[in-house]
């Protein structure tokens, strides 16, 4: 490839670069909601240890089939809480029992703590 051509190639990359930012920019993978403030936390902890029974203080599950919390976004947790309060979206006998008296200041509190946890050892929520 002579000057010429690696002028051209990087041109284009350039631009191509600049048409993509914007869509980059904009993707939730970038503006990933950080996990509360200080006060929810501490108040989602209090909030959250029945839920200890099945995810554990730190968020990582040992049961089968339990979801680790640990490290999950917060409006993932937020939504998912809301939908196994609500009994339409999620159906978990369990969870839809569990979630079914929390107000909408617990399901902040209580994410916001599962979600300022640490992820699990391999950097990955299960």
């Amino acid at each position: 490839m002579g000057p010429q051509q690696r002028r051209l190639a990087w041109h284009q990359f350039v631009q191509h670069a600049t048409c993509m930012l914007p869509l980059l920019l904009s993707s939730p993978l970038v503006h990933a909601q950080p996990g509360g403030t200080p006060v929810e936390i501490a108040a989602g902890r209090q909030r959250a240890a029945v839920c200890f029974a099945c995810h554990n203080a730190n968020g990582i599950s040992q049961m089968p089939g339990t979801p680790n919390l640990a490290g999950q976004d917060l409006g993932y947790l937020e939504n998912a809480l809301r939908d196994y309060r609500g009994g339409q979206d999620r159906k978990n006998p369990v969870m839809n029992a569990m979630a079914q008296p929390l107000s909408d200041q617990d399901i902040t509190d209580i994410a916001s703590y599962f979600s300022s946890l640490p992820r699990s050892g391999d950097g990955r929520p299960r």
